[in-house]
């Protein structure tokens, strides 16, 4: 029973570890969209502003 309990205990710590890993990486793919978006608005925002001045 000991050993069981142990190889549980190992796995379960496993999991952890590889949720928190996932976790991480969605994070950092969350923080590169919403960097790509927040640049891509600022450029439109000065192309537009620059583009309707010639009007």
């Amino acid at each position: 029973m000991k050993n069981n309990d142990k190889k549980k205990e190992v796995q379960r710590k496993y999991r952890e570890e590889i949720k928190k890993k996932k976790q991480k990486n969605e994070d950092n793919k969350n923080f590169i969209k919403e960097t790509i978006i927040v640049v891509t608005i600022i450029v439109l925002f000065i192309f537009f502003t620059y583009t309707l001045q010639g009007f």
